[in-house]
């Protein structure tokens, strides 16, 4: 069911652009000299949810922090200041800069940003500031007339939220104090300490207080209450669990702490804080929070979310984001190491980060999940499974799998389906739809009746009477599904044509044809098929051409190796090729 409604989420947002109705949109950034990226890389947000994907250490999170840097009144300096140990060097021809484009409401088009590293030795201390429009950076011309937030020769930074969480650092209060604040070698002060605290931030619980005075006259309690209907239908949702209630306390109660811990009490039928409550339970808390109170139009960059998160979790959580996107016009941004993420978003939402042999990273700004997954160096368990009909066709279809990358081979795996085309299409089809397998069909050509199936969401309720002869006719059989039985005649009947209308639906997503009327014409030449009309003609030609008297296996051998004679490019090749790229995209 997750993958039903992210497939359905995708495909509302994919009618999404800037302007219409992403107010406000980062569509582009590009770096000619911004940290460790190779000089000039471009990334393109041609999707509202965007994933960067790539090893640690890479450049993702640089490239988040960037962003946060982006919008008005915001610096990258927060994230990326010089020091002893890691000075930057800044020259004036060529200071550490970025570039962004950004949708401009009035002008109705995107527009360029310049935003470059400044340090002041007057004032002591460095800032990122925009800069005028630059020719040797490439930048977008300026229109002459005037515009808000348009400069006599610079656009000045979009206006947009920014929430951004590094999600690998997002604990409660309790785990704070524990493990990071003083007295870490005199277990007694810490504990004492620590008592301390809980004693306050108990007397704020029990009162309900919203406000704690401290010397000084500091504010320590800055935020006291219990989640919202919508935030813990959410929390309860991603995390599969049934909350009853939950309180939320930001405050700074325990020790060496100005700015706001977070501390939640939970309750599922019995009552629990944070200091026993899982690092996820707090971190999904806290993101939904800020995400669910986030200005329309936000930009939302979270570092890792997947921290801390079991699979249906992680799912669960991107169906939320996703919502959120549709709900509010969100732009999210996310660095993550999660197949669970990416697995079902678009090729163009992915960007991919590696090393590009200089010490420098490039970025690859589209690509399959699978892609994404071998750069990371893991390999799928659960293989997609194309079924053919005979060792031939296995085969070609492999031979074709050889122009696909690495991490997109080790998703398919090719099998020889027994009981030939007849079997697959009226038995094994049905079947493999009750078991909601994720496998696909290859038939040789000559089975091919229709160039295309019809779509069953084009059916009227009236043409379902009609659905066993329109089977046959588009394939040639009719198919054997598992009916309930009985005598319920009327039962029966609607049984069925809901498992023709399954059927339908499924040959059209995965079902296909190798391009010639069987593989063996895929081996011969243009001028050894010339004249040949039938299967039987091209299995005969085959046959003549590798010799007779061979083994079954000898004969498979010399086919191998006249399949590795073809080119890449072989126009067969590609065409088979295309499908297995076209079915990688299915979610499974």
């Amino acid at each position: 069911m997750p993958s039903k409604i992210i497939e359905a989420l995708i495909q509302e947002l994919l009618n999404f652009k800037p302007g219409a109705p992403l107010l406000h949109y980062i569509t582009h950034a590009r770096f000619p000299n911004f940290k460790g990226l190779e000089p000039g890389s471009r990334i393109e947000f041609p999707f509202p949810l965007t994933a960067l994907v790539g090893a640690n250490g890479i450049g993702k999170s640089s490239v988040l922090h960037a962003l946060q840097g982006m919008p008005d009144g915001e610096t990258t300096a927060k994230f990326w200041f010089s020091t002893a140990m890691d000075p930057i060097s800044t020259k004036v021809q060529d200071p550490p800069r970025y570039i962004y484009g950004h949708w401009h409401q009035t002008y109705k088009d995107v527009v360029e940003t310049r935003k470059a590293r400044i340090y002041s030795k007057k004032r002591d201390y460095e800032y990122w500031e925009p800069t005028k429009v630059t020719k040797g950076d490439d930048m977008l011309p300026m229109p002459e007339k005037p515009y808000a937030r348009k400069d006599k020769d610079r656009w000045n930074p979009v206006q947009k939220t920014v929430v951004y969480m590094n999600m690998k650092v997002i604990i409660g209060a309790f785990d704070r104090t524990f493990n990071f604040g003083t007295s870490t070698e005199q277990i007694a002060a810490k504990h004492a300490e620590m008592r301390a605290g809980a004693r306050k931030l108990k007397s704020v619980i029990d009162r309900n207080a919203s406000s704690w005075m401290l010397g000084g006259g500091r504010e320590r309690v800055f935020e006291n209450r219990l989640l919202t209907d919508e935030e813990l239908a959410q929390v309860s949702k991603i995390l599969g669990r049934p909350y009853q209630s939950a309180q939320y306390i930001k405050h700074s109660l325990y020790p060496e702490q100005k700015g706001g811990d977070i501390s939640v009490v939970f309750d599922r039928g019995f009552k629990y804080s944070e200091a026993f409550a899982g690092s996820g339970e707090i971190a999904i808390v806290t993101l939904v929070v800020r995400i669910i109170s986030a200005p329309k139009y936000s930009l939302v960059l979270l570092d890792e979310p997947e921290t801390s998160l079991h699979p249906g979790a992680q799912r669960e959580l991107l169906i939320f984001l996703l919502s959120e996107i549709k709900k509010k016009h969100l732009q999210i941004v996310i660095s993550t190491h999660s197949f669970d993420f990416i697995q079902d978003l678009p090729p163009n939402a992915l960007k991919v980060f590696e090393d590009n042999g200089t010490g420098k990273t490039r970025v690859l700004n589209e690509c399959s999940p699978f892609i994404a997954l071998n750069r990371l160096g893991k390999t799928l368990g659960d293989k997609k499974r194309i079924y053919v009909e005979d060792p031939l066709a296995k085969a070609v279809v492999e031979r074709a799998m050889e122009g696909l990358d690495l991490g997109e081979q080790s998703a398919l795996e090719i099998v020889v389906a027994p009981g030939g085309a007849n079997g697959i299409v009226c038995k094994q089809i049905p079947t493999h739809i009750t078991a909601e397998s994720d496998c696909y069909v290859f038939l040789d050509g000559d089975q091919r009746v229709v160039q295309s199936f019809t779509d069953p969401a084009s059916l009227a309720p009236l043409d379902h009477r009609k659905l066993e002869d329109l089977i046959f006719n588009e394939m040639g059989c009719r198919p054997q599904f598992p009916l309930n039985g009985g005598n319920d005649v009327k039962g029966n009947a609607k049984d069925k044509v809901t498992h023709q209308l399954a059927y339908l639906g499924w040959v059209r997503l995965r079902l296909d044809y190798l391009p010639q009327k069987c593989p063996d014409a895929i081996l011969l030449s243009p001028p050894e098929r010339k004249g040949l009309v039938t299967s039987e003609d091209f299995k005969k030609a085959l046959h003549n051409k590798i010799g007779h008297g061979q083994t079954a296996e000898g004969f498979l051998g010399v086919v191998r190796y006249l399949l590795a004679a073809l080119p890449d490019g072989n126009a067969d090749l590609s065409a088979v090729r295309a499908t297995l790229k076209r079915w990688l995209a299915v979610p499974s």
